[in-house]
This record gives C-alpha cells, sequence and structure tokens, in this order.
C-alpha cells in the first residue's frame, strides 16, 4: 500500500535517485570513519601517551583520512579550488589542537562533500511529500552538511579549552612540589609529563622534546604551546615562567601563586557561566514553553467565545 501510495507521488523517480545516492555515500563516509577510528585506536594502544582520543568522532576522522589521502596524493579531490578558501581555519585548527592532523584542502574537501551528502539526503526525503518540501529539505541539508567540520572544530577548542582549566592547577602542583624537593624546571616538567595522561602533559612533552633536542628555544617552545590555547591565563603563566627562567628567579613560589590565581580564575569563570544560564533559559521558555501554555489555558476560553457568537 506504501509502495503504490509513492509510485502514485509527483516525483517518485527523483526521490529513488537521491535517495540510493545518499545512502551509498552515507555508507561509504560510515566504513571510511570506523577504519580511521580503529586505525587510531591501534596507534593509541602502541604509541607514547597521547592528546588524541580513542573515539575521534565520525567528521574529525573524515578530515583525518583526508587529509594523509590527499598529502599521499592517493585521491582527488572534489571541492572545486574557489571554495577551498577556509576562513581562520589555521587558527582554529591549532586551538582545536589539530594543526598537525588536519590540512585546510582536507577541511574544505570534507566540508564540500558533506553539503552535496546532506543535500541529496534532503532532497530525497522531501520528494517524498511535494517538489517545494524537497527543496527546501534539500538548502537546509546541504547547509548542516557545509557547517558541520566548523562546528566540530569549535567543539573540539571548546574541549580543549576545558581541559586545560581542569588539568593547569594540577601541573603547577606538582611542578612546584617537585622543585621544592630540588628538581629543576625540566625535571619537574617532565615529572608531571611523565607520570599523567592527560592533553596537556602530551603537548607539554611534545614542547619539550623540541628544545631538549636543539630544535627550538626553550622560551619559544613554551610560548608556541600557550599560543595554541585560547587562554590569556595560560599566557600569563608561561610568561612567568619565560621571565624567571631567563633572569635566574625562583619559581616555587611564583609557581604556587599562579596555580591560586588559575583556580580562582577557573572559578570565576564558572561562575560567569553558571549566571549566564538562566538568561539562556529565557530563549526556550519564551519561545517554545509560553505559546504553548498560552494555548493551552487561553485555547478552551476562545473556543466558548467563538461558540457563544455564532
Amino acid at each position: 500500500m506504501g509502495f503504490a501510495l509513492f509510485m502514485t507521488s509527483p516525483l517518485p523517480l527523483p526521490a529513488l535517485i537521491f535517495a540510493g545516492a545518499a545512502g551509498f555515500l552515507g555508507w561509504r563516509a560510515y566504513g571510511v570513519g570506523m577504519r580511521t577510528r580503529r586505525a587510531k585506536i591501534r596507534a593509541l594502544s602502541v604509541g607514547p601517551q597521547s592528546s588524541r582520543r580513542e573515539r575521534p568522532g565520525f567528521v574529525l576522522g573524515l578530515m583525518e583520512r583526508e587529509t594523509i589521502l590527499l598529502k599521499q596524493g592517493q585521491e582527488k579531490p572534489w571541492c572545486p579550488p574557489k571554495l577551498r578558501s577556509a576562513k581562520r581555519f589555521e587558527a582554529h585548527a591549532a586551538r582545536a589542537g589539530l594543526a598537525g592532523s588536519v590540512s585546510e584542502a582536507a577541511f574544505a574537501e570534507v566540508r564540500f562533500r558533506l553539503g552535496l551528502l546532506g543535500c541529496a539526503v534532503g532532497f530525497g526525503a522531501g520528494s517524498l511529500f511535494s517538489g517545494e518540501l524537497a527543496l527546501l529539505s534539500g538548502l537546509v541539508g546541504a547547509f548542516v552538511g557545509w557547517r558541520l567540520p566548523g562546528w566540530t572544530l569549535k567543539r573540539q577548542e571548546q574541549e580543549r579549552e576545558a581541559s586545560l582549566e581542569e588539568h593547569l592547577p594540577e601541573m603547577l602542583d606538582v611542578m612546584a612540589l617537585g622543585m621544592r624537593s630540588g628538581l629543576s624546571f625540566d625535571a619537574a616538567l617532565k615529572l608531571y609529563c611523565t607520570h599523567f595522561r592527560t592533553q596537556l602533559a602530551h603537548e607539554s612533552k611534545v614542547a619539550q622534546d623540541l628544545w631538549m633536542a636543539g630544535l627550538q628555544r626553550r622560551s619559544d617552545a613554551l610560548q608556541g604551546l600557550a599560543a595554541t590555547y585560547d587562554s590569556d591565563v595560560f599566557v600569563r603563566v608561561v610568561d612567568g615562567w619565560v621571565r624567571s627562567l631567563r633572569f635566574g628567579a625562583s619559581l616555587v613560589e611564583g609557581l604556587e601563586a599562579e596555580s591560586r590565581q588559575v583556580r580562582s580564575a577557573c572559578k570565576a569563570q564558572r561562575e560567569e557561566r553558571i549566571a549566564k544560564a538562566p538568561v539562556k533559559m529565557m530563549v526556550p521558555t519564551g519561545v517554545l514553553i509560553l505559546p504553548a501554555m498560552l494555548i493551552l489555558v487561553l485555547g478552551p476560553v476562545l473556543l466558548e467565545l467563538m461558540n457563544g457568537g455564532f
């Protein structure tokens, strides 16, 4: 019965074509994401401490896989060159911790393909009902698919910033304890990087390996690490380290004071977010809940007035 109704609808053939294309692209993308995820899990189980998650996410896995294929020349890009200008991509990728694993070309390629996939899925679903709905849902699907990689980078930035707020005071306390025990700055930082499996510990270890190998100066490596975070607190902490190491000042009292300041700053930021929550709740309350309550309360009254009027 449903199939007969579908075949008698205005656009059965375009719906079948676009639904089949969307299913094929979705199946292929799902297979790529699963292979990328398994490869990353195998790499994590063999390698040292890593900042990557065992489940990097579907869109992030696609971008990393596309970066590898484009660098090796194993895949031809679909995206036209005019659509490859991702605004401020490098800054966002650095703040998300993806500067070396995701390229701008791969970001634009995944964005273009997901836009096509969203357009096909939306058009195929809308074609089951009417041509106008097919056009509207196709545009909505294309917009969502186009914006999805950008939303993924933004979410990675927020998660990385939250991880820094959580682990930076712990890092400062461990380093201060190590330096009070007679360790140097490098040994205290290595103590934290060795015994803690956090994203901050991994990235600090990478920066320390750079200046220990002579590839960068210590101040440049530390300031480069701080520049990848969108945190004024971390930048001030690293600047304090660089000044103390340059002029030979004691770092122990500075680390303990910085730990207290970071905790107070994080507490103030959380209190600010909590204070903003009621204001943000006013939007869904006024748009969704209040109209429904008005209809529920005033609906019977209006019906009575209409019946009485007639």
